[in-house]
């Protein structure tokens, strides 16, 4: 789990698309906290500069945040939904949640592969597929991962990581599909599949030398 975050959000006045595009060219971005103890959204508005760098990150998702809300009250929060503009990138509205203790939240949390350098399917030709970047789970507040690793140092040509085969948080609940594909060692187009890449051939060649000498032997 990350370092918690600060973020102040300040009272926002009036609603609706012209009051909050307002806002926007004064560093401000409107946004809303919701959750399990609030019967209506609180609106609110945050700066651009304190929010930007975890909103163009791979893990605001998962990024837990201590939000002071306008009045002074604190709440456990993350970052739900963040809208930006298609064109241009600029985050137009955040939907903050909510994190109470002992209530379970569903979260997208990236996945990481770690070894790639070493993978021996790739020495022996292969190409590495990364088919699902994210997984989603059911946690606690308390124990939303930054991330879930998969090493694929060990993966040969052909080997399949599925998502039953990630370990996660003691006590999640995973949501994504079991059997769904997260990573792969393929053989590239062009390559058949009986074909001999040039580490066998070097371990062939090796091993015939070897057998040669013991024979003059």
């Amino acid at each position: 789990m990350s370092e918690i975050m600060k973020v102040v959000l300040e009272a926002r006045e009036g609603k609706g698309k012209e009051a909050c595009s307002k806002l926007r060219p004064a560093g401000y971005v409107p946004c809303v906290v919701y959750g399990p103890e609030y019967r209506e959204s609180v609106p609110a508005k945050v700066k651009v500069s304190d929010i930007s760098k975890i909103a163009a990150s791979g893990h605001w998702e998962t990024q837990t945040m201590l939000l002071t809300l306008p009045g002074g009250k604190e709440e456990m929060g993350l970052m739900r939904e963040v809208q930006k503009d298609t064109i241009t990138g600029r985050i137009l509205h955040i939907d903050f949640l909510q994190l109470v203790k002992g209530h379970k939240i569903s979260v997208n949390v990236p996945v990481e592969l770690v070894g790639r350098d070493s993978c021996a399917g790739v020495k022996l030709g292969g190409v590495i597929d990364h088919l699902l970047r994210e997984i989603s789970m059911e946690v606690l507040p308390g124990q939303i991962p930054d991330s879930v690793a998969v090493d694929v140092s060990s993966m040969k040509l052909g080997a399949q990581v599925h998502v039953k085969d990630i370990a996660v948080p003691e006590g999640a609940a995973v949501l994504s599909d079991p059997d769904e594909v997260v990573v792969a060692v393929i053989i590239p187009r062009g390559v058949a599949e009986g074909e001999e890449t040039a580490e066998e051939q070097k371990e062939v060649e090796v091993v015939a030398k070897g057998k040669a000498k013991e024979e003059e032997e």
